[in-house]
This record gives structure tokens, C-alpha cells and sequence, in this order.
């Protein structure tokens, strides 16, 4: 690989080729062999959102703060915008990645396939479906989200077990979202801080 380009057409066509593979609907695959088995039980991929969580969801605010027209949109493309979830469903999604690196979970993929997940694949520091760079003295998985209305962060150590989730509705949430997890960092005495040994 000599390039990295952001494709959510790319992870849409993966999605036509897991159903037509598995000959069920995406929100039915991702339940039975992810959200299910991880316990994530406030998070689906139906589209548009089921009329029994719309009380659950936080509606779309822009950049000015201010409500958008609509609640959320409805996104087709359901494995690349069409996730909802919470803060801790999202963390639990964390945890199991770090259990089974450490030999611990499993319940979704074996460790050497998650192992690849968190290697980068020879382009800066893009691995299959994270970001992973060192910071301070760790080494961290990270993801963000961007949908219309809404932003996320999710970052957790590779090792260590500690991370963060946080969501905001909000198109100009970014700030924010960074700004908390610097404070986390900081409270918690991640090695993010930490500063290199001297030789």
C-alpha cells in the first residue's frame, strides 16, 4: 500500500458483499456477530431508527449550536454512517478489542485477526479499521465518527486497558471531544504524558 484515501463508498461495497454473502440483511448480521455478543444492547444499525429508540437519541445541532431541521438522517451506506450507539456500548466495543489482545475476550474475532486490526498496514499510521499511533510512551487504537449533526472519539490503549468514548450533537463537537479526553489523560495518568527514558 503507497496510499490512504478516506472510502465510505469502499465500506459500502464491503457491506453489499458480506449480505450477499451471508444472505441476511446488514443490521441482522452486525447484531448476531458483533452487538450482540459484546452486550452492546443500546446500539443498532437499522435505518431509519426505530420509532421505540427515538427517545434514546440525541438530535443534530450545527456548527452554531443551533437544532438542524431535522433530528438525524438516514443513512443507506450502514456500515460506514449507519451505526447508532452510546458512549458505553461504544466502550464495551473498546474493551472486547483490548480483552482479546490480551488474550482475555474473543467473543468477535480471534487475537491474531485483531492483532492486524491494530498494526498499521505500512501507510502512516492507518492499520484495518483504526488509527493507531504511539503517544508519550503507549501505543493507542483511535477512531472518530462524523455524521450530519453528530461527532466521536474513541480511543483506548493497546495494552494497558484504559480509554475513552465520548460523543457529542454537534457538528462543531470536535473541540470538545478532544479537549475531554486531554482531561481524562491527564486525571487518569495515562503514559500518553509520559515522557521518554533518557539513554
Amino acid at each position: 500500500m503507497q496510499a490512504f484515501h478516506y472510502s465510505g463508498g469502499g465500506v459500502t461495497i464491503q457491506q453489499l458483499a458480506l449480505t450477499d454473502a451471508v444472505g441476511k440483511p446488514f443490521p441482522t448480521i452486525l447484531n448476531d456477530w458483533v452487538l450482540k455478543p459484546i452486550g452492546m444492547t443500546n446500539s443498532t444499525y437499522e435505518q431509519p431508527l426505530p420509532k421505540s429508540r427515538e427517545r434514546q437519541a440525541a438530535r443534530a445541532h450545527g456548527r452554531d449550536g443551533a437544532r438542524m431541521g431535522a433530528p438525524w438522517h438516514v443513512y443507506p451506506e450502514l456500515a460506514a454512517a449507519g451505526l447508532w450507539t452510546t458512549p458505553t456500548d461504544l466502550a464495551k466495543f473498546a474493551i472486547e478489542v483490548q480483552n482479546t489482545l490480551a488474550g482475555r475476550g474473543g467473543r468477535v474475532l480471534k487475537r491474531a485477526t485483531m492483532k492486524e486490526m491494530v498494526s498499521p498496514v505500512g501507510v502512516g499510521d492507518f492499520s484495518v479499521g483504526f488509527t493507531v499511533q504511539k503517544r508519550g510512551q503507549g501505543y493507542y487504537f483511535q477512531h472518530g465518527g462524523s455524521n450530519w449533526g453528530f461527532q466521536c472519539f474513541l480511543i483506548g490503549h493497546v495494552s494497558k486497558g484504559y480509554g475513552a468514548v465520548v460523543m457529542t450533537n454537534a457538528d462543531s463537537g470536535g473541540g470538545l471531544l478532544f479537549e475531554v479526553v486531554e482531561r481524562l489523560m491527564r486525571v487518569y495518568q495515562w503514559d500518553i504524558l509520559d515522557k521518554p527514558v533518557p539513554r
